[in-house]
């Protein structure tokens, strides 16, 4: 009887299992029947709703016999399908033809004929037209249909230009980074990968005949000139380029030396490389007291696909070597890739992907095959010198890691539908039984991570092992142990996939620091029969500026917040130093010389310290860059200053959102403005979101129509509470409660609002998502998800958008924002959500009030927060996005245009909590039922009811202790803020 049992119970979780597969396996067919006309076959990524990738389409191909030489030219504006964006000769910026305007989601469609059937590289000459640091993007069709995954994105990159000569200095001394400019001229580039994994221009399969490409823009404004289809370029060996140099000249026994500084760079392809400054007397230019620019920083040169050029002046025809003064100790054991090309060329095939080894001091490495140094045969006169960090050679094990972990996924996920996704310690499960072989897939991917391991280390000159891939060991030390014993896996998920130390984030871990190869450069040395100079310092000069370095630390600090003010407005900022000399020299460049006021900044590490700064009298004038709930924490004990005083206030303050200056209101006055606004919208995967013809809902009754579906296929939505695993702060409480109607405090602020219906529906709904509706409980990492397509659309914020603008290129075009899920009410969605960021306040002990307010004003003006947000994103990056208060700022900074629609809108419904004392506890009794709804099964209503009376009673207690209550009796009134009580006083 227990056998026949055990057999039905088998073969009903078989048939569930091969139900639910194949329902799975109907929806991709139907995904790509529905989907667009162009997707040919679906990937094995995301839902498998996707095009192949270029690498395993690359695997078919490779018995596709080369083309013969072949080069045609085509004409865009010969083909154009709108007239209107044809560029005459003229305008044209010196090219030799008409063009086309390439923007505005233009579309150029023409035709190629080719003799033969085969894989060609297509090329492209551009003329980059805006002033955005952003690359123009576009997507490649042949024939109607994406070739493959990769070519739905294409970069035309930005070229940069620094002006290194005459460097502006701050009032210290120190070298300030020069303001890159977009270097104007014709470019041609390859269609690339967009990741840059493929240094190889990629390869387009046509047939023979005719064959249409379509190139369509996605952002960015450009000319297109000629577009250049040819077959691929065969490389030429180090031997075979000694052969083909025209004049021979006997190798190097003069002693030229052409020295370079690595800072001195002539161009740049990405507005964040930049120079830095190394305390190091090996290095030059050098100060002891002063920071002057001295090297190529390795941190901002790490990316796929960004480049450096030099020029070169070589004083005489012949033979040179070139090396260079360089360190990498950031990767351990890992050496650093770079594509290397003189006048625009690859010389020889040994320089496409050379290694530059890990070191931690600084090394002199001569491009050479490890015995013999290079010869490099250059003319007299200047050349160009370009190294671009190539991440091809770590290509392999990137794909195979993300494919795995896929794998993984679809294991995980197996298992939960089998044990209804509950573990416990105290059952068997024969987990073997339904998934075969278990124990072979877990050893397979064991044996498939040591591989890779040893196909890297072979780049690895020195050490017994790369400390930096000690993941994979990790990760496959896991997936054996795991093997030992497969039928217990439901009870190790956490090992699995699903924890810190899972074998998944290890290599999730590892995927992201692979994509980064650093490379610092200080001198590059063109030479013939020379001796290098010594790439470190010697001893007795090393001791002697260690004694320097060691009596200075007793001097004067720069940018310190020590109170030596000198009759200077004391302004000190929670910011990183860069932040500082930025706005620093903006002050001492504009504001200093229209008003007279001097103002000194100073670095503040911790924004706490302006407490105990407050308490012994040493505070400063103005503080900037604090967090958004600590100007009410100073402001209701008489520490800082009320800006509705200033005669001019209520003009000044209808530049930013009502809803953001909520937590500094305090009785009748404010206390600070916003400086910088987080947001919280919708992000979602639209390549899959289409494919699954699934709508982007608005409202949260449409989220939870569109679960089932995504459920069904093994996908889920991201609601921000499972960010947080034990403490539920209010940023993600509240919009469930603002949404609902309800309120977090009654209007006399003596006690909390929470047990109120409208709000009792919607804490229950925030919880319902859980418990009903099962969206996942414990998200650490969202962004990662969202890359995987496990999780195609939540809600997230300010920090997830850059890292998916600036870290995810894969998914680069397939990613959209939209407006955070309301509520429906009255014919319109209420949206209501808190924004966060910080702020900048006056100490009320100030002895310049007027010019504090000056000040503050100036920055917080729009035109002087727009040039912030240009100047600091040119300089060091897209990472370095300015989220801007100032509404009117915000519409013009260099972010995509729907993006800032979609989030301006959205500052519409920016409503953050309204502080009173107390006000701690209301936001931990939230969390506390949040956590006992969802994970122990209460009742929503009792459990509110037990937390209002702890509640009120912290309530009144703090409310007594700031003399508002006393003895049970309201001794006087605390009025609560809202959005209405801004607006009345701004007078909007």
């Amino acid at each position: 009887m227990k056998k026949t049992v055990k057999a039905l119970i088998s073969f009903l979780v078989f048939v569930s299992l091969s139900c639910s597969n194949w329902n799975g396996q109907i929806a991709y067919l139907e995904g790509n029947k529905t989907a667009e006309a162009d997707v040919k076959a679906p990937a094995k990524t995301d839902a498998g709703i996707l095009e192949q990738n270029y690498s395993d389409l690359l695997e078919t191909w490779k018995n596709i016999p080369p083309v013969s030489p072949f080069r045609v030219v085509a004409k865009p504006n010969t083909s154009a399908a709108d007239p209107s964006r044809i560029t005459s000769k003229a305008d044209s910026f010196g090219y030799p033809s008409d063009t086309i305007r390439f923007n505005n989601n233009a579309e150029m469609t023409f035709e190629v004929n080719v003799k033969q059937s085969g894989l060609y590289q297509i090329a492209f000459d551009y003329y980059i037209m805006d002033t955005s640091i952003l690359p123009t993007e576009g997507y490649v069709k042949i024939n109607g249909q994406y070739p493959y995954y990769e070519a739905r994105r294409i970069i035309f990159q930005n070229l940069w230009e620094n002006n290194t000569q005459n460097l502006k200095t701050d009032r210290y001394g120190n070298q300030l980074l020069p303001r890159p400019a977009k270097a104007e001229g014709w470019q041609t580039t390859y269609a690339y990968d967009s990741s840059y994994f493929h240094m190889e221009p990629l390869k387009f399969k046509l047939s023979e005949g005719n064959n249409q490409i379509t190139i369509v823009n996605t952002r960015g404004d450009m000319l297109l000139g000629d577009v250049i289809v040819q077959s691929p370029l065969q490389q030429d060996t180090y031997e075979q380029y000694l052969e083909l140099q025209k004049v021979k000249a006997a190798e190097p026994e003069d002693e030229n030396i052409v020295i370079t500084e690595g800072e001195n760079y002539t161009y740049k392809n990405d507005s964040s490389i930049r120079a830095s400054s190394e305390k190091n007397s090996a290095l030059t230019p050098y100060d002891s007291e002063k920071r002057l620019l001295n090297i190529i920083d390795g941190t901002s040169w790490l990316k796929g696909g960004q480049s450096v050029t030099w020029k070169l002046n070589v004083p005489k025809s012949g033979y040179y070597h070139l090396a260079f003064k360089y360190k990498q100790s950031i990767k351990y054991d890992l050496p650093a890739f770079r594509k290397i090309e003189i006048d625009g060329q690859v010389p020889f095939r040994e320089l496409e992907n050379y290694p530059f080894p890990y070191g931690d001091r600084w090394q002199n490495e001569t491009l050479g095959n490890g015995e013999k140094p290079y010869l490099f045969y250059l003319e007299q006169g200047d050349h160009a010198l370009r190294l671009t960090v190539n991440l091809s050679n770590l290509r392999p094990l990137a794909e195979d890691m993300t494919a795995m972990m896929n794998e993984i996924n679809a294991l995980t996920l197996k298992i939960q539908k089998l044990t209804g996704n509950k573990s416990d310690v105290y059952r068997d499960w024969a987990l073997s039984e339904y998934i075969p072989n278990l124990d072979k897939t877990l050893n397979g991917w064991a044996d498939r991570l040591d591989q890779r391991y040893k196909q890297v280390d072979l780049y690895n000159r020195d050490t017994a092992e790369i400390e930096e891939l000690i993941n994979l060991k990790l990760a496959a030390k896991q997936l054996r142990k795991l093997a030992k014993d497969p039928d217990a896996l439901p009870n190790h998920l956490d090992l699995l996939s699903q924890g810190s130390s899972s074998a998944s984030q290890y290599m999730g871990d590892l995927l992201q620091r692979i994509t980064e190869s650093p490379l610092s450069i200080d001198k590059i040395y063109t030479y013939q029969n020379n001796e290098l100079p010594a790439p470190t310092a010697g001893l007795f000069k090393r001791m002697k500026e260690s004694f320097k370095s060691f009596f200075m630390s007793f001097g004067k600090k720069q940018y310190s917040t020590a109170k030596d003010s000198n009759g200077e407005l004391e302004v000190w900022v929670n910011r990183p130093r860069q932040y500082v000399e930025l706005l620093q020299k903006m002050i001492d460049e504009q504001y200093t010389p229209e008003t007279g006021i001097n103002v000194k900044l100073s670095i503040m590490p911790d924004e706490n310290k302006l407490i105990l700064a407050n308490a012994s009298g040493k505070q400063p004038d103005v503080a900037l860059g604090v967090s958004n709930y600590l100007p009410y924490e100073l402001a209701i004990r008489g520490a800082v200053m009320d800006l509705r005083k200033f005669g001019d206030y209520s003009e000044v303050m209808k530049q930013f959102s009502e809803g953001a200056i909520i937590p500094f209101a305090f009785e009748d006055g404010v206390y600070a403005l916003p400086e910088t606004q987080n947001f919280w919208v919708q992000f979602y995967r639209k390549d899959i979101m289409d494919s699954l013809k699934l709508p982007i809902p608005s409202t949260w009754d449409d989220v939870v129509n569109i679960l089932p579906e995504l459920q069904r296929l093994g996908m889920n939505y991201y609601e921000p509470n499972a960010l947080y695993r034990g403490f539920k702060p209010f940023t993600t409480t509240t919009p469930f409660i603002y949404q609902f109607g309800g309120e977090l405090f009654d209007k006399d602020g003596m006690s909390t609002a929470i047990d109120s219906e409208k709000a009792l529906e919607g804490i229950k709904f925030m919880t319902d998502l859980y418990t009903i509706y099962n969206v996942p409980e414990d998200v650490p990492n969202f962004y990662n998800h969202f890359r995987y397509g496990t999780l195609p659309i939540g809600i997230s914020d300010f920090s997830t958008y850059i890292q998916l603008r600036t870290a995810a290129p894969e998914i680069a075009n397939w990613w959209k924002i939209t407006l955070h899920p309301g509520v429906e009410k009255d014919g319109h969605v209420v949206r209501w959500a808190p924004a966060g960021g910080q702020s900048g306040m006056i100490f009320k002990d100030t002895g310049h009030p007027q010019e504090s307010w000056s000040f503050l004003k100036w920055w917080m003006s729009a035109d002087v927060q727009l040039e912030y947000a240009n100047s600091l994103q040119t300089a060091y990056g897209e990472t370095y996005m300015w989220n801007t208060a100032n509404l009117s700022a915000f519409e013009q900074l260099p972010w995509p245009e729907e993006d800032k629609k979609v989030i301006l809108e959205q500052f519409k419904w920016v409503r953050e909590p309204s502080r009173v004392p107390g006000a701690y506890m209301v936001e931990r009794e939230i969390s506390n039922v949040w956590n006992k709804v969802v994970f122990n099964g209460k009742n929503p209503r009792t459990t509110i009811d037990d937390s209002v009376i702890r509640t009120d009673r912290e309530i009144k207690k703090k409310m007594e202790e700031f003399g508002y209550f006393k003895d049970g009796q309201v001794v006087k009134p605390y009025p609560v803020p809202t959005i209405s009580t801004i607006n009345k006083w701004v007078e909007r």
